[in-house]
């Protein structure tokens, strides 16, 4: 799934896993629609870090405009900052293609590589969307959708690797790479540095 945010549009683009099944476009879709959402395994492209926020803040009744505020900050705040990101959004997701792969690389270098179309939208992202405009939002969006897939059955040997931490952490692939292996390092030690005693 993907989603693209404008101070008038919140666009939720997503498919069943499989090769040709059609894409769903969510206009300004409505609590309810993302709660019946999110009852799906989703996977996305850097989701953690910014999709699950969208669908999370959507959920709990996010006007557009406030919708568009919180990318905003989210874009422009430092890794780590608290206040901005919703604790509960980060597990709305499955898993995060972006996370568990080895080369960190954009979706967008990911489709150069991979050969698959590139498309970009060609429009302000701090401007509203005249209607009419819409549609081209949304293909963008289903590119993103097409390629978020693409990618991910390219790394399915990372992503059979994550697999394999999540099970000897005990947690899920949608936890962070640092979250699993500082698991399996530590346990559930919250304070290891009292352990490591350096003269």
């Amino acid at each position: 799934y993907d989603v693209e945010v404008f101070p008038n549009l919140f666009l939720v683009n997503w498919k069943a896993a499989g090769e040709g099944r059609p894409i769903v476009r969510m206009i300004n879709p409505t609590p309810t629609e993302i709660e019946e959402l999110i009852r799906f395994r989703l996977i996305g492209f850097n989701c953690r870090r910014y999709d699950n926020h969208m669908l999370y803040a959507r959920l709990m009744g996010y006007t557009n405009e406030q919708l568009y505020n919180l990318y905003q900050k989210i874009i422009n705040t430092k890794k780590g900052t608290k206040g901005v990101m919703f604790g509960e959004a980060y597990n709305l997701s499955y898993t995060d293609i972006y996370d568990f792969s080895a080369t960190k690389q954009s979706l967008k270098k990911w489709e150069i590589e991979l050969g698959i179309h590139h498309q970009e939208l060609g429009l302000p992202w701090d401007q509203p969307v005249p209607e009419e405009m819409w549609n081209k939002v949304a293909e963008y969006c289903d590119n993103d959708v097409i390629a978020t897939e693409a990618v991910f059955n390219h790394l399915q040997g990372d992503f059979t690797a994550r697999k394999i931490l999540a099970e000897l952490a005990g947690m899920t692939v949608n936890d962070t790479t640092n979250s699993l292996t500082t698991r399996i390092i530590f346990g559930k030690d919250k304070n290891p540095q009292s352990q490591f005693n350096y003269r």
